[in-house]
């Protein structure tokens, strides 16, 4: 096995590790502080609820609520 394909092997090993530990601390989190913010989907991207500590997304918007959202930004 060459050195680049050892290299690959270990970083996604470490991501896959990462992702799990995210993973963790958000099922864990209480999610007490909700904030807007764009998130990317997977062919788009839209406006959801998202808790400010874990970075969990939490819903969508109403059509009313991105409106407003819309007009402060």
């Amino acid at each position: 096995m060459d050195a680049n394909k050892r290299r690959v092997d270990q970083l996604l090993s470490d991501k896959w590790k990462i992702n799990r530990e995210i993973e963790q601390i958000q099922a864990e989190c209480k999610h007490s502080k909700q904030v807007i913010k764009q998130v990317a989907d997977t062919t788009s991207s839209s406006f959801r609820h998202v808790c400010e500590s874990c970075g969990h997304p939490l819903g969508y918007l109403s059509p009313e609520q991105a409106k407003e959202f819309l007009e402060k930004s």
